[in-house]
């Protein structure tokens, strides 16, 4: 996927080939102090995010709204039900919904994750970050979800009344390591992650059936060219479905 600013890039692949990106920079791509979060599209280029302070994220159709007081909610028991009560909290109340004060232990610890959310099998918005940035697994679930219908201009945005219907997906990336060659990567399993200089890609587990698709792919998606080396990641990922 194409990408100009020397700061933010990445690709995101969902079930269906769409790809949400990854932020690059020093080391593996993170800038001290900074917490970069991305959105893909399908075979598209992606276009740096820029950060708002939490409750003030921009509403679909870029109005402003008064928030409209709502009862608390009883804390889900997975993190894709925690992305879909915070994306009707975001559709009610124009506010992120708060992070819960008591959470299970493994919910606690850092990760990166993304949303994606399809409906009707197209993909409707994919957002998140590799960097946890000190983030537990829920508020980073909740920051993600509610920039999926927010905004990721490159699809039409998620309406209210089509939440119900909508399908949510939340990806923990667990590890991303450095490796010599392909023969390192299980494309079923695994997801790649290339990059050369400023530019790169990555592709998670389950969107390709062979490593070469992963590599030529990823590299037409980082504006690489195809005879061009570049550093090789393996991605770990667990992919978390509602249902």
């Amino acid at each position: 996927m194409g990408w100009q600013d020397p700061q933010l890039v990445s690709t995101f692949a969902i079930r269906s080939l769409s790809l949400l990106a990854l932020f690059l920079g020093a080391g593996l791509g993170l800038l001290a102090g900074s917490r970069p979060e991305v959105s893909g599209r399908v075979g598209g280029i992606p276009s740096p995010a820029t950060s708002s302070p939490a409750g003030a994220l921009p509403r679909n159709g870029g109005t402003e709204g008064i928030p409209a007081p709502v009862q608390p909610q009883p804390l889900p028991k997975t993190l894709p039900a925690l992305a879909r009560q915070a994306i009707a909290h975001y559709f009610a109340t124009g506010q992120v919904l708060p992070a819960p004060e008591e959470i299970p232990p493994h919910w606690r610890r850092p990760a990166g994750v993304f949303v994606t959310v399809t409906r009707e099998g197209r993909p409707r918005g994919c957002w998140g970050s590799l960097d946890p940035g000190g983030e537990d697994l829920a508020r980073a679930t909740i920051r993600a979800a509610v920039g999926a219908v927010t905004r990721d201009w490159r699809y039409r945005p998620l309406q209210p009344g089509e939440l119900e219907s909508a399908s949510i997906q939340v990806a923990i990336v667990r590890r991303v390591v450095p490796i010599p060659s392909l023969e390192q990567v299980d494309p079923t399993r695994m997801g790649l992650f290339i990059r050369a200089g400023t530019r790169g890609a990555v592709l998670l587990p389950g969107e390709a059936l062979t490593t070469a698709w992963q590599l030529s792919t990823a590299k037409q998606l980082a504006g690489i060219p195809a005879d061009q080396p570049v550093e090789l990641f393996r991605v770990e990922a667990e992919l978390l479905h509602e249902f």
